[in-house]
Formats: structure tokens, sequence, C-alpha cells
């Protein structure tokens, strides 16, 4: 079974490149939008993410969101296709990073600290640490393994080919930390619903949602530089990275804060930024996932 699905993806990826880039985004967005009518949950949940998140809007602007999505969710799937054949010339092409020069002085000024990058499902986010690495500032970043094996290895070596780091999931922390130290910039999803045990309820878009630990604890533990970024399509076949600095000296230094009031504190401040970048390009965020599915009281009705 794991053999057969290796081969089976691999020729779809090779078939699939093979058309044009347009070509490619509809075939791949016709196929969500099929998954999607035959499993109608996925544009339930959308919908009421969306009336949770952006209650102003009317209910046909979400149906217009919704369909955004699902284009930008196909072109995650057309990146990932094509991501080892994007190099130094197509990314100086297609690619615009504002803050990268700022990126690099933080570099320069703190050689001995890793950068955490606090990122999400908006855009081809997949595309920022092939970016990234091909700039010559390769990450490491946590991933859930797949269950077949050579399928992982197959798609980790894609992930991995220019110098980053797939850090699995069980025991992640540990390694976050000991590359951080080393000064490895590493970075972490943190936009997705989480169980109980390992969250931290911040606000999202004002309703508190089970959010990983993961950044606030790392920050705290090594007093890294945080930055929170995300990208987004632009015409032209272009991708804008955008990338916030977050100075938390202060608060690192705040004797009078728990470090797990720190931790909170710091999660919530990360949130806050990366809501803000969704509220800017609201149909390029996975919004079938359950963002709100682990409720602060277990007893609550589900929100879904």
């Amino acid at each position: 079974m794991d053999w057969i699905a290796l081969v089976a993806l691999r020729a779809l990826i090779n078939t699939l490149n093979t058309f044009p880039l347009d070509r490619r985004l509809r075939i791949v967005a016709s196929i969500i939008r099929g998954v999607a009518r035959v499993v109608p949950r996925f544009r339930k949940v959308a919908l009421r993410n969306l009336e949770i998140a952006l209650p102003e809007i009317s209910p046909a602007e979400r149906l217009v969101i919704l369909e955004q999505s699902i284009e930008s969710l196909a072109r995650v799937f057309v990146d990932f296709a094509r991501l080892a054949l994007i190099d130094q010339a197509w990314i100086d092409q297609h690619v615009i990073c504002p803050f990268l020069p700022r990126f690099e002085e933080l570099k320069r000024e703190h050689p001995e600290k890793g950068v955490l990058i606090a990122t999400g499902h908006l855009g081809s986010f997949e595309l920022v640490a092939h970016c990234a690495a091909i700039w010559g500032y390769p990450l490491s970043f946590i991933v859930r393994d797949f269950k077949l094996k050579r399928l992982d290895k197959w798609w980790r070596s894609i992930r991995e080919a220019h110098g980053n780091r797939v850090i699995s999931r069980k025991g992640a922390m540990r390694d976050v930390i000991r590359d951080l130290n080393l000064g490895r910039d590493v970075a972490i999803l943190f936009d997705q619903n989480l169980t109980r045990k390992h969250a931290e309820f911040v606000d999202w878009f004002g309703v508190p949602a089970a959010t990983t630990r993961a950044v606030g604890l790392a920050a705290v533990r090594t007093k890294a530089i945080v930055i929170v970024a995300s990208i987004a399509a632009q015409p032209g076949e272009k991708y804008l990275v955008n990338m916030v600095e977050c100075n938390f000296d202060s608060l690192y230094q705040d004797a009078a804060l728990s470090p797990e009031a720190k931790i909170r504190r710091i999660t919530q401040l990360c949130s806050l930024e990366y809501e803000k970048m969704i509220r800017k390009d609201p149909g390029q965020w996975f919004w079938m996932h359950r963002r709100w599915r682990t409720r602060p009281d277990p007893k609550a009705p589900s929100i879904y």
C-alpha cells in the first residue's frame, strides 16, 4: 500500500506539472469542490467559521470568500507539486518580501540566536520555508508524519532539499529549543485547533480558541526573536511574504510575570498579528478547519 500510494502520487504530480499553471489550478480546484460536495461538512464548517470570525459580512460575501479559499487551497497543492522546480531565479521574479532586509539585519546582529517564526495556513505556506532556504536561511519546522513511511520519506525529501529540516511532532519541543539555541531558525504552524491538553485558550477573532503553546513556550525558554509570517498570492503569479517582528524583550525580563503568563501573552499577541493578516486576505486562509472545535468548557455545546 505504501509503495502504491507513493507511485500514484508521484505520477499524479508529474502529470499535473505538464499542464499550464492556470489549468493546473482549475483542475485541482474542481477536485476540491467535488470533495466538498461529497463531504458537505467542509462547506458547512467553513461558512460557520466565517459567520463567527466575520459576522459583519453578508451570507453572499461569505460564499465568495469560501470560493476564494477553495482556489487558494488549490494553489497550495499546485505550488507543492512544483516545489522541486522552484529555484532562485523563479523566486527573484515572483516572490516579494519587504521584510527580508530587516530579517538579514537581525541575523547579523544576533548570529547566536535562532528566529522563531509563527505562521499558519494562509496562502501557500510551504513556499515560505522553501524561499527562506534558498535565500540562505534554512528553517526547521514541525510537521505531522505520514503513516505511510515511503510516502513520508519522499515528501520530507522535497521539504528538506535546500537545507530545511523537518521536525516530527512527537518530542518536537526539545528539537525546537535546541535549534533555536544553536542559532537555527524555526517555524511553527500555530493557527489550528488543538486538544485541551496541549492548548492555550486565546482570542481568535474575538472567540477563545485552543491554540498551541509551542510558540510561547519556545520563546520564553530561549528568549528568541519572534516573527509572525504569512504569504499571499498576488495578481500576475506574484507572492507577497508578510512578516511582523514582535519584540518581547521587556516581557522576557518581567520578573512579575510567571512563565505561564508570558506564554499566554505571547500566544495571544502572535494570534492577533496573524488575525490581522487573515483579515487582509480572508480568501486565502483555510476556513474548512474546525478552528473552535475544542472549547474552554468541555461541557459546552459544539460551535459546529
